[in-house]
C-alpha cells in the first residue's frame, strides 16, 4: 500500500507530465468545467488519463478525496498502455 505521499507524486498523465498533486492543486484554483480544466493539466485532448482525472476533478468539487482509488485507476492506465505496447 502507497502512502498519501506517494501517491501525490504519481504523474497522473504523460501527455502532461503532471504528477496527481499538481493536478488537484490545478483543479482547486481554477472554476472551468472539467472539459477545460482537463486540458489545463494534460496539454492535449487525448482521452488515456480521462477515468483518473474526472474522479479527481468530482473529489475536488466534493472537497474529500480517496488517494487510493486515484493510485488504482492510474495504476490501471499504465497497465492498459503496457498490454497495448506489448500487443496483447
Amino acid at each position: 500500500m502507497r502512502t498519501k505521499e506517494e501517491i501525490l507524486e504519481m504523474e497522473i498523465c504523460e501527455c502532461g507530465e503532471k504528477s496527481i498533486a499538481q493536478a488537484i492543486e490545478i483543479f482547486e484554483e481554477t472554476s472551468l468545467p472539467f472539459k477545460k480544466a482537463k486540458k489545463l493539466v494534460t496539454e492535449c485532448n487525448k482521452s488515456c488519463c480521462r477515468a483518473a482525472l474526472m474522479k479527481l476533478f468530482e473529489m475536488q468539487q466534493y472537497g474529500k478525496y480517496d488517494y487510493e482509488e486515484i493510485a488504482m485507476l492510474v495504476e490501471k492506465r499504465i497497465e492498459r498502455m503496457r498490454r497495448l505496447a506489448e500487443g496483447d
